[in-house]
């Protein structure tokens, strides 16, 4: 039987346009109000777990490098023994700073010599000075001798002049009286030119005290340049004896007699995940570690980071209860080790946005060893909270908000939240009139499907 294909072609459209019909009209009608359940505030305690894996560290690591270049004479300590603070760990070679220092220890010998010298001189002028004022006094009595002798001669030449005149006294013995006279004034000339040589004397004697005083100072603070220079030399010096900077353990050792050594910066025995580390990575001489406390970091995400409380921060005065920790350590099939923050680095990571909590644990017995695996946990416990549901709070952008049942409506309102935990969340405040308020006893928190709801848009309830 032939058939018109164009006949063909018109009867499947025209099925076609009957079947969508029938589909249409077959298709039920759907309330455009949505139905809807609600939920008011619930007390609740909240409680919830951060974990992560993490590696146990020691308390305390240091790496130890040469402050100064030399040969390495001796080591004392290899890995895994015990140390004691101070006991000597490996000495340097370095001949040139120890000839150096034998020089400055020499000076400063010198210099307490030149200090006493000094001293001996200040007391030779001081004798010196005192012989000058005896001088000084035994002119000045010669001076006084001859004054007298002076008046006597002038006297007796006074009364001879009138026994000559009245022919009793010799004109001679006149003349030699004369002589006397000039002559005991020639002395006091003399004595007078003495006593300003002695004077002047005095004054050379007083100026060489003077000097011999200063010297002292000066052989004193040579002394105190030579002191201060022999204990740099004496402080470079002792970087040729690395000792133990606590009790600990050598936990790895690199130098070898007569090894060649070199200052180094950074500190490569940090660990990776240590922030801020330095991109130098030097080999150290010797890497001691302190094990009888050991650490364990977490890193606490931004939204919870409030809510860790330390020990250091109960010290502080922070009224809250310290966060609560547990450690799992995989070698000891996964024991549980209960513990507290201890401290928190305060400031967020600006990479990850996480809080690093430290939990510090002690181990007397150096049974936990740095570097083995661990579970970290931390446990953050809000008694008493006011939570709604998970279901009842959307982000809408960068705010936090909720759907209010109000009159058979809901209500589009911004909230402030704080631990979210077991499918609830704790809220704080609501905002209201343009202001942020407590919660009411009477709010009721739609819960559900939100995105089908509007601000101010109807609303059934499930029970109607």
């Amino acid at each position: 039987m032939t058939r018109n294909p164009k006949i063909v072609l018109i009867l499947l459209a025209l099925g076609a346009a009957g079947c969508g019909k029938e589909s249409i009209a077959s298709k039920p009608t759907v309330s455009n109000v949505p139905k809807i359940r609600v939920a008011r505030p619930e007390t609740r305690d909240l409680t919830r777990s951060v974990g992560q894996p993490s590696f146990i560290e020691a308390y305390e690591q240091t790496a130890m490098y040469a402050k100064l270049a030399g040969y390495m004479e001796k080591w004392n300590s290899d890995i895994g023994d015990r140390l004691q603070k101070g006991e000597l760990l490996a000495t340097i070679f370095i001949p040139e700073l120890e000839q150096e220092h034998n020089l400055k220890k020499a000076e400063v010998v010198m210099s307490k010599a030149l200090v006493a010298q000094s001293e001996k001189l200040v007391e030779v002028a001081d004798a010196n000075v005192k012989a000058a004022v005896a001088k000084v006094a035994e002119t000045q009595a010669d001076v006084g001798k001859f004054d007298a002798l002076v008046k006597r001669w002038d006297s007796e030449v006074g009364r001879q002049v009138t026994m000559v005149a009245e022919r009793v006294l010799d004109h001679q013995i006149l003349g030699e009286s004369r002589r006397q006279l000039e002559a005991s004034k020639a002395s006091t000339d003399a004595a007078l030119a003495s006593v300003k040589t002695a004077e002047a004397l005095q004054l050379a004697r007083n100026a060489d005290l003077d000097k011999a005083k200063v010297d002292v100072d000066v052989a004193n603070a040579k002394l105190q340049v030579a002191e201060a220079d022999e204990r740099r030399l004496a402080a470079l010096y002792s970087y040729t004896r690395l000792t133990a900077p606590y009790q600990g353990i050598v936990v790895l050792r690199n130098a070898n007699v007569g090894d060649f050594v070199l200052p180094a910066t950074g500190d490569p025995s940090a660990s990776n995940r240590s922030t801020d580390q330095s991109s130098s990575r030097a080999t150290p001489i010797y890497v001691v570690a302190r094990t009888d406390i050991v650490r364990i970091y977490v890193d606490v995400p931004e939204s919870e980071a409030n809510y860790i409380v330390s020990e250091v921060d109960k010290k502080a005065g922070d009224p809250r209860a310290i966060t609560k920790a547990t450690v799992r350590v995989s070698a000891f099939q996964n024991e549980s080790l209960p513990a507290t923050v201890t401290r928190s680095s305060w400031a967020l990571n600006m990479k990850s946005r996480t809080l690093r909590a430290e939990i510090d644990l002690a181990n007397p017995d150096a049974k936990l060893l740095p570097g083995m695996y661990a579970y970290a946990t931390v446990t953050i416990d809000r008694p008493g909270a006011q939570a709604l549901p998970q279901g009842s709070i959307m982000d809408s952008g960068n705010q936090t908000c909720c759907y209010l049942y109000e009159n058979g409506r809901s209500v589009k309102t911004p909230i402030q939240t704080g631990l979210r935990a077991d499918g609830w969340v704790e809220v704080l405040k609501k905002k209201h009139n343009g202001a942020w308020e407590d919660f009411g006893k009477e709010d009721q928190a739609i819960v559900g499907d939100l995105s089908e709801l509007t601000d101010g848009g109807e609303v059934k309830l499930l029970s109607e």
